[in-house]
This record gives C-alpha cells, sequence and structure tokens, in this order.
C-alpha cells in the first residue's frame, strides 16, 4: 500500500496522483528529512522632524501576537507527507517549495492553539518595534554614493477599546553598521543631522488614526480596513484576492509582501493568521531560507521568496512550534554597488508584545534603546 492510498484512509479530498508523481513526492520527503529542514523547528531557539539629506530610506511599521504551543514531530511529518505527495490543498503541486510549506502549515496548526492575549478595560497591548534600516546618500554632491545601517525602535500602545486613544512613541534613529571610511563619514554627516532635525515624539492617536492612515489592520487596495470577516477566509481563495487588491505585476513578489505588511501590524487574529500561513504556503518560489534566524533575540525558521523586480529577498521569521511571528527582513543577495556587501540585510523588523497596565506621557522610554 502506497502513503497516497495511507492518506485517503484519514482524508476524502485526495486527489489523483499516477505512480510517478508519488515517487517524485516521496524522494523529495526524503531529500528533505536528509536536509534536517523539517526537524530543525525542534530545535533551542534563543510629527516627525524632516529626515537629513541626501537620504534614501525604506521603513516598515511592524508589530505581532506572540502565544504558547507545541507540536509533535509526528504532525510535522504527516503535514510535509501531505505537500509531497498531494500538494498543497487547491494548488496541485505548485505553490511554495515542500519544506517552506510544511513549516508554514506548522505554523498555522500552532497558532489555533492558543489564545489571543486578553487585554482588560484600561489595559494596552504593547507593541515594542526594533527595526535596521538602509540609508544611503554621499558626503557632498560629487562624492561616491555610499549607504550604512541605521537602527530605531518605537512602541505602540493599543487600547482594549480601540476606539480610545492609541498611543506611539517613536525614538530618534541611531547607526547600526557601517561600510568602510565613507560609510562611516556620511553616517557621521547623518547623525549629525539626526540631532539637529530629528527626535523622540510621543503621539495620542484617536482611534489609531493618524495623518498617514490607520495604523492597524490590512491593505484593500484603496483604504486600510480591520474588517478582517470581509477577507476569504479560504486560503486559495484570499490568494486570489490578494492580487486582485495589489493588481502588481509582480503579484507573487506582492503577495508575499502583502502577507508581511499585515502581520507586521500586530491587530490579526489568531484565526486569520492561521490563514495568512497557509495562503503563503500557495506562493510559488517561497523557500525556506534559514533554519536558525534571530531578530532582536528571538530565532525562528525564515521562509522567503527572491523578488525579481528589486532583486532582493524577503523574508518572513516564524517560529512553527509556536505559531509566533517574530518579524521580516530584506536581504541583498549581489549588494549594492561596491558599498554594500552581498548578502546584507538592508532592513528587518523584530517585533514584540505584551500586555501593559498604562501608557506613556511622554517619549523618556527612548532614554533606554539608544
Amino acid at each position: 500500500m502506497d502513503e497516497l492510498s495511507l492518506l485517503r484512509r484519514a482524508r476524502t479530498d485526495i486527489p489523483e496522483r499516477t505512480p510517478d508523481k508519488i515517487a517524485q513526492g516521496r524522494a523529495a520527503l526524503f531529500a528533505a528529512i536528509e536536509d534536517e529542514s523539517p526537524f530543525a523547528i525542534f530545535e533551542p531557539a534563543e510629527t516627525e522632524a524632516p529626515a537629513p539629506k541626501p537620504l534614501n530610506r525604506r521603513r516598515r511599521r511592524a508589530a505581532a501576537w506572540t502565544g504558547f504551543s507545541v507540536l509533535g514531530a509526528a504532525a510535522l511529518t504527516v503535514t510535509l507527507v501531505g505537500v509531497n505527495v498531494v500538494g498543497v490543498p487547491g494548488m496541485g503541486v505548485g505553490g511554495a517549495e515542500p519544506a517552506a510549506a510544511s513549516v508554514l502549515e506548522s505554523a498555522a496548526t500552532a497558532t489555533l492553539k492558543f489564545s489571543d492575549p486578553t487585554v482588560a478595560p484600561g489595559q494596552f497591548l504593547l507593541v515594542q518595534t526594533d527595526s535596521v534600516g538602509l540609508a544611503q546618500g554621499s558626503v557632498s554632491a560629487d562624492a561616491e554614493t555610499t549607504g550604512f545601517l541605521d537602527k530605531y525602535h518605537d512602541e505602540l500602545y493599543v487600547p482594549a477599546d480601540r476606539e480610545d486613544d492609541w498611543v506611539w512613541v517613536q525614538c530618534v534613529r541611531t547607526t547600526a553598521q557601517t561600510f568602510g571610511p565613507e560609510s562611516e563619514a556620511f553616517a557621521k554627516l547623518v547623525a549629525d543631522d539626526y540631532a539637529k532635525y530629528d527626535a523622540d515624539i510621543i503621539r495620542r492617536l484617536p482611534g489609531g488614526m493618524a495623518s498617514s492612515g490607520d495604523f492597524a489592520g490590512y491593505n484593500n487596495g484603496s483604504q486600510r480596513s480591520v474588517d478582517y470577516a470581509a477577507l476569504p477566509q479560504d486560503p486559495e481563495q484570499l490568494l486570489q484576492k490578494i492580487y486582485e487588491m495589489n493588481d502588481a505585476a509582480l503579484p507573487d513578489d506582492q503577495a508575499l509582501a502583502w502577507i508581511i505588511e499585515t502581520l507586521m501590524r500586530g491587530t490579526v487574529p489568531a484565526e486569520f493568521r492561521a490563514v495568512l500561513y497557509e495562503t503563503a504556503a500557495l506562493i510559488p518560489g517561497v523557500t525556506i531560507t534559514e533554519n536558525q534566524a534571530t531578530l532582536n533575540g528571538a530565532t525562528g525558521i525564515a521562509v522567503g521568496r527572491f523578488e525579481s523586480g528589486r532583486n532582493e529577498r524577503q523574508d518572513l521569521i516564524i517560529d512553527p512550534a509556536t505559531g509566533q511571528f517574530i518579524g521580516q527582513r530584506i536581504v541583498l543577495p549581489d549588494g549594492i554597488g561596491d558599498y554594500i556587501p552581498p548578502g546584507t540585510v538592508m532592513a528587518s523588523t523584530a517585533v514584540t508584545t505584551t500586555v501593559v497596565d498604562a501608557a506613556p506621557t511622554d517619549a523618556a522610554l527612548c532614554g533606554n534603546h539608544r
């Protein structure tokens, strides 16, 4: 009796597969096991003033929920067998690379095994964001372009009643990494401008609204929305909806970016987070890019996709054993020119969340994050 016949004893929605397809799936499963990718998840883990010019920076806000659960190795193996032999549901044998799909499906299962943090009346969900971003420019008009990495810390306090005031603290940026003398000189120039024009800032936002839009929810193509029920709850249907909402020339690139951006908002309920993980498993080209990826002290598996349009790779970092969304990063496989080395993490966002009893009244907390 082959694997497909065994699976049909537990499921009735298994499509027909030829013996050749079954053999291919079995071979892929064994290759993944030999590579140890499926078992890595069980290893222990450890209004703003204007920016100075010339400067080019991409900044992404981030947030996530956390939770606790443990999956057994047998559950992961069954998932991997199902993905390799059967294919991701609704997508045949397409979608993410098998080991990556297994990680995402395991995270989806784990996400549903715990409840979201309870924020009692008067309390706040505190979303702490530690980010790194690439700054590019030059020390003078006739100097060569160079770049460096800066870092910044944000804290967003989301009230139990989300119609109340949200509190957002933004801490001034500081230098994280330079790449040689020109880079150091440019970083020093920008740091001097930060001292003049940037500042630690605290804002109170009625109902989470700012001049640039809502912090919560997802982008539906024209505005932000927190109505997750308005989106398809079936992964395959949701992926098609994401394509429609983004209307992008490179839809698979944009689909993963949309999922990451939505997770980073920190207001996605557990049930829909699970759907987002399952949807990511349907995107072609998604692979495991690192088995032990650490952001701000939290370690998980990086699942990502190379974006041909921008010659960069975007990674979603999760802990499949708990379903925790750890953060995101953007990697430059080829670097930039001769001043940003190949493999540089151009941007990253690590997120931690807790429930607190009060929000600050000033930005003094930034002094702890210099």
